[in-house]
């Protein structure tokens, strides 16, 4: 009865403690986010194949900025507006076509690599 009063209580705290970028591999999370998607990466494959392989590159670009950004609740919060923002944008351009999905990882591709560019490469001197 004592070894169950002392772990849960422990039990209970460890699980509050957020997780950090570094506590995972790319290899693990990018796993985990095709848990339950139906096709495989096909470079030459139809357009949710080929889908998956656009959305792997995107995740490794997500990725490293989790590992810059050290800081899980500003990356996701990054992540959701960015997927807002293209959501909104591409479903004016692409209503609900096939190709929607690839063209709103093309806008977050875009947004991270302009998030890098001007703010965290430094290459913009006025950024932050």
């Amino acid at each position: 009865m004592q070894i169950k009063t002392f772990l849960f209580p422990l039990l209970l705290v460890l699980s509050q403690i957020p997780l950090r970028a570094h506590d995972h591999t790319f290899e693990s999370w990018n796993a985990k986010q095709w848990e339950d998607y139906p096709f495989e990466c096909v470079e030459t494959g139809a357009t949710p194949e080929y889908t998956r392989c656009y959305a792997e590159k995107a995740n490794k670009r997500d990725w490293d900025l989790r590992q810059e950004l050290n800081d899980d609740k500003l990356w996701k919060d990054w992540m959701s507006a960015r997927r807002r923002i293209c959501s909104h944008y591409k479903s004016k351009h692409f209503g609900q076509g096939t190709v929607k999905p690839l063209m709103i990882i093309s806008c977050e591709m875009r947004l991270n690599t302009e998030a890098e560019r001007f703010c965290i490469s430094g290459e913009d001197k006025q950024c932050g």
